[in-house]
């Protein structure tokens, strides 16, 4: 490895490549809040109106159970049986792979779907959903403007635009929309009119049905093949349901829906959600971007389009975004970087006081360097930037300095001995590099066991685990390459006779120092005691007052 001690362009062609591959992959990485979860848990609902819980038990939870407990891959079902409803709460094994994950779910979906065949008339099919993981990333508001009354209806008509607009942003993984209510065409009977004509509700809803044109209208059959026909004119509009005839009078006169009843558009009372922004009925819109993009570019395009949305809102409505998860992320994770610029600082401080200031000038460049490669090895690796992976980052700091420091000393050491720059470079290496890969790896299967922890508990703390194991290999290459090569070039070979007076000085102090400490331990052994006791009891009264954060 002291090729790159030998050849300045090989060591100068390493350091462009280190600093390309590491800017690289930092403006493409992905950024978010939090790592990606995966997905184990799925919800089942299944309504079953005017149903006791026994008879929702016996005669749709049981049924569902029977038909999930074939697949092997379903770690617990828990169910709940309630007047009307069905809810069974599904979490697949941890140990699955992500391949098999979506091919657990689809063998689900078509074991639900074999179950609503045995179950009761009036049944509709069981509700599955698997979305239980992971937060929207942007969430935006319709209200109506100057507190003028909730029209309900027309803000979930432009929620819904604003959802379809979302939809086509690059990178938008999906959009809900939360509180605006299903929306229905009522039609209102006038009773005592229907009765006049000799008609029913039912014929009312009859010749509503049979105006449908999604219903058939009949066939016709050949020898060779057979045509279905259909009436044309759907039903779009409020004036094509009062337009619907229900029957003819004796005189010719048809009467029609219109006559018997009134038809409006109204959202379902009571709602199935609701939405209160600012203590005033809101539409939420909701939207969740890819896993391991950047949010803050992804957000930018959002914004864009919001903009563009609100140009074309009425002046009765208005767009307000209540959360933007971009924000939080660059506040949190600047909070981290802090971090990470404060313990390199201090890393250089003491390096500088110690080892004096061409020591830690060296160790000052290999940290970014160490830095950058984490960096690319975290994108080779599929983890995005996040508070979990930068903070991994920052615990692999003080170790990642070891490797490097002992380095750095021992060609400092051979130098101070008079011997050759090469040499002493080569020398350094080839006695280094056995206990130097030991420590790496020892200190690396440390943390393996947080890589390996399956489940959502591993894909959160496991980037931790995962960028200390980056950067202490990392550290550990540029200690057999590029540390040599810089201790080579820049440390001052000191004379023999001042390092020594240098080392028989700091002996001295460090030997004065003790020997004070342990007298006066001697002398009064139960005061000795009580200061070894104080530093301990102190910590562990104070745990209660730590703030419980994660």
């Amino acid at each position: 490895m002291s090729i790159f001690y030998r050849d300045a362009r090989l060591f100068a062609l390493a350091i462009l490549m280190i600093i390309a591959a590491g800017a690289s992959a930092l403006l493409s990485i992905g950024r978010q809040e939090d790592p990606t979860l995966t997905n184990l848990f799925a919800t089942v609902l299944t309504p079953y109106p005017g149903a006791d819980p026994a008879r929702v038990e016996a005669q749709v939870t049981e049924k569902i159970e029977q038909e999930l407990r074939e697949i092997a891959e379903i770690d617990s079902m828990t169910s709940t049986s309630r007047s009307g409803i069905s809810v069974i709460q599904i979490e697949l094994s941890q140990f699955i792979s992500d391949q098999k994950i979506e091919e657990t779910w689809s063998r689900i979906r078509d074991a639900l779907s074999d179950a609503a065949r045995e179950l009761p008339a009036g049944v509709p099919e069981p509700e599955f959903d698997n979305d239980r993981v992971g937060a929207f990333t942007a969430i935006s508001a319709i209200t109506m403007r100057d507190n003028r009354k909730p029209q309900r209806g027309i803000m979930r008509r432009y929620a819904e635009l604003l959802q379809d607009r979302l939809r086509n942003v690059g990178g938008t993984k999906f959009v809900d929309v939360y509180g605006g209510g299903e929306e229905e065409i009522r039609v209102v009977i006038d009773a005592v009119q229907l009765s006049e004509l000799g008609l029913t509700a039912s014929d009312v809803s009859s010749a509503i049905e049979r105006a449908d044109a999604k219903i058939s209208a009949g066939q016709i059959r050949g020898a060779d093949r057979s045509v279905i026909i259909e009436v044309a004119g759907e039903i779009q509009s409020l004036d094509r349901v009062r337009d619907v005839p229900i029957t003819s009078a004796n005189d010719g006169r048809i009467v029609r829906v219109g006559d018997v009843a009134e038809v409006r558009r109204e959202v379902v009372d009571p709602p199935n959600d609701l939405a209160i922004v600012n203590g005033v009925p809101a539409v939420l819109v909701a939207a969740r971007m890819e896993d391991d993009l950047q949010v803050d570019g992804w957000m930018a395009r959002i914004k864009r389009t919001l903009a563009s949305y609100e140009k074309e809102l009425p002046y009765t409505l208005q767009q307000s975004q209540l959360f933007d998860q971009s924000v939080y992320t660059w506040n949190r994770l600047m909070g981290v970087l802090t971090n990470l610029g404060i313990g390199v600082s201090l890393v250089v401080l003491v390096l500088f006081i110690t080892l004096g200031w061409r020591a830690a000038l060296i160790v000052a460049v290999i940290l970014p360097l160490a830095s950058l490669i984490s960096i690319y090895g975290l994108q080779l690796t599929g983890i995005s930037i996040h508070q979990m992976s930068v903070t991994g980052l920052i615990v692999a700091l003080g170790l990642l300095v070891d490797a490097g420091i002992v380095m750095t000393d021992d060609i400092r050491r051979r130098l101070a001995a008079g011997t050759d720059r090469l040499v002493a470079v080569q020398q350094g290496i080839a006695r280094l590099w056995a206990p130097l890969l030991a420590s790496t790896v020892t200190t690396a299967l440390a943390f393996m066991p947080m890589v390996l922890l399956p489940g959502p508990a591993g894909d959160f703390v496991g980037s931790i685990a995962t960028a200390v194991i980056i950067m202490l290999f990392a550290s550990f290459a540029l200690a057999l390459t590029i540390t040599p090569a810089l201790s080579g070039w820049i440390l001052k070979r000191p004379s023999p006779d001042a390092l020594e007076a240098a080392r028989e000085r700091e002996a001295n102090a460090r030997l004065g120092l003790f020997a004070r400490s342990i007298d006066l331990a001697l002398a009064r052994p139960r005061l000795a005691i009580l200061g070894a006791l104080i530093l301990p009891v102190v910590g562990f009264g104070s745990f209660g007052t730590l703030k419980a954060q994660f």
